[in-house]
């Protein structure tokens, strides 16, 4: 069974958790987050692109990108809470040629999405964490920006109808959370389904043939409102 025909099932059950844990939570604050990514696309084999009318191999670089939003911290006990999330998440690679072509051109695809990861966090001593969970992507908007090598000149492409509206990863990060409630976070959000639905003759655009899965590793500070959550150690008495 293909993993689109989860989402569904998965945002049943993502409502219906929040609405469940959050009724028997000890506490749940809100916070906002902001960093910065670092985005890849993941291709099957050798893949090939349209440059001026001739197939050509290309390799993809990762590229620098923006993330951020909110999100609400729900606990429960000492150790374990809950973390939904709605963040937005510049996405993309860079596309080069694998050889010399007579007409050569880069690709620069820049994808946004907006994501909702519901992550699972256990808190380890000295006020570091750990996280996972699932995570929807919404794709609102895919460009390509094509540039031939050798030429000022470039052709954006709009490419969203060419790439699925949806998108299903997985989330794995660790952070540190300081007693004044400002943290960091490293996370990875590996893609887990294809999201490349371009065909054969559709559009005009280069879109990479075979198999494209988001991979993005992210560097992230938040700051949480209200009371705080990891009150340091008192100091020993003399």
């Amino acid at each position: 069974m293909r993993l689109s025909n989860y989402k569904p099932s998965f945002n049943l059950f993502l409502i219906s958790s929040l609405l469940s844990l959050a009724t028997h939570a000890q506490t749940v604050q809100f916070g906002v987050k902001a960093g910065l990514g670092f985005s890849e696309l993941m291709t099957s084999g050798r893949p090939t692109t349209m440059v001026d009318g001739n197939t050509q191999t290309m390799r993809y670089y990762p590229v620098t990108t923006f993330t951020g939003g909110a999100f609400a911290s729900i606990l429960f006990g000492k150790k374990w809470s809950l973390q939904p999330e709605v963040v937005y998440s510049l996405q993309g690679a860079t596309g080069r040629p694998e050889q010399d072509y007579y007409v050569t051109a880069t690709e620069a695809y820049r994808l946004s999405y907006l994501n909702i990861p519901l992550l699972v966090k256990y808190k380890l001593p000295l006020a570091f964490f750990v996280e996972t969970g699932p995570q929807l992507g919404l794709l609102l908007s895919a460009k390509d920006n094509e540039t031939l090598v050798g030429s000022v000149n470039s052709v954006n492409y709009n490419i969203k109808s060419q790439l699925k509206s949806t998108d299903l990863s997985w989330a794995f990060g660790l952070g540190y959370c300081s007693p004044f409630n400002i943290g960091f976070d490293v996370r990875y959000n590996l893609g887990l389904e294809n999201i490349n639905q371009a065909t054969s003759g559709s559009s005009t655009a280069p879109i990479p043939a075979g198999t494209l899965k988001n991979s993005v590793f992210q560097l992230g500070v938040f700051y949480i409102f209200g009371k705080k959550l990891y009150n340091p150690p008192p100091p020993p008495e003399l």
